[in-house]
Parts: structure tokens; C-alpha cells; sequence
């Protein structure tokens, strides 16, 4: 910048998910990222763009949102294979950690048949410790 006070200095920017800190970009044919588009960025990368979290209540993401609080083991049984989320309420937009509970596929559903069978419905946790 010998000289030059027509230059605006591009400031330092810093990823929304990783926090790193990242600089303009060196385009293919050699030439510096736009500083429109520059300012504009938010993530370090394409990795972290897609990794962030996209919000709303749909089911899918309210499933996802659960899986967060999936444990290591099936509370029933104590399988590591094949875990899911019982939701207590039945309601799968709750995701409270008191109304979640990891069970394997195979306890799971155990509990809805069985509860729906003898006509109550499948609300509530299931016992731990039931097929150990």
C-alpha cells in the first residue's frame, strides 16, 4: 500500500460455527475475492455453511434435535446397537430432556406394541432395567 489511501484495508472476519478466523480468497485465475462478497460471508467454508443449524420445527428437524440426547446405551436393556429416542409424551416436538429416553430399536418398539395391546396408551418412560 505504498502510498495508496484509495485502498480500504479488508477487515478481519471470524466464522459464525468454528470461530476461526478467515481471510478474502484466492480466486483460480489469481485474482482477490470481491470485498462485496467478502463482507458478505459468514462461514469459513462450505463445510461449515452446511454444518450450521437451519432452525424451524419441522418433524425431521425436531428428530434431529432429540438425537442430541441420545445416550451410549438402550436404559431398558443396556444395547449399544441400533439406538432411537422415546419420546414420554408422544409428542415429538418436546424435546425436554426429562421427556427423552434412549431405547434400541427392539425395546422400542416393545413398549408401543405391548402398551397398545392391553389398550393404554404408549405415554410415559419406559422402566430401566426390563430385559437385563
Amino acid at each position: 500500500m505504498n502510498g495508496r489511501k484509495d485502498i480500504i484495508p479488508t477487515p478481519e472476519k471470524r466464522c459464525e460455527i468454528c470461530g476461526k478466523i478467515f481471510q478474502r480468497k484466492r480466486l483460480t485465475s489469481g485474482t482477490l475475492e470481491d470485498r462485496g462478497s467478502y463482507m458478505r460471508r459468514r462461514f469459513c467454508s462450505l463445510s461449515c455453511a452446511n454444518s450450521r443449524p437451519k432452525g424451524g420445527n419441522s418433524r425431521t428437524r425436531c428428530h434431529v434435535r432429540a438425537r442430541e440426547n441420545l445416550k451410549k446405551s438402550c436404559a431398558s436393556c443396556g444395547s449399544t446397537e441400533n439406538l432411537c429416542i422415546h419420546h414420554a409424551d408422544e409428542n415429538w416436538a418436546n424435546n425436554n430432556p426429562e421427556n427423552l429416553q434412549t431405547l434400541c430399536k427392539h425395546c422400542h418398539s416393545y413398549w408401543h406394541i405391548t402398551r397398545r395391546l392391553n389398550g393404554v396408551k404408549p405415554s410415559g418412560l419406559m422402566p430401566e432395567g426390563v430385559f437385563r
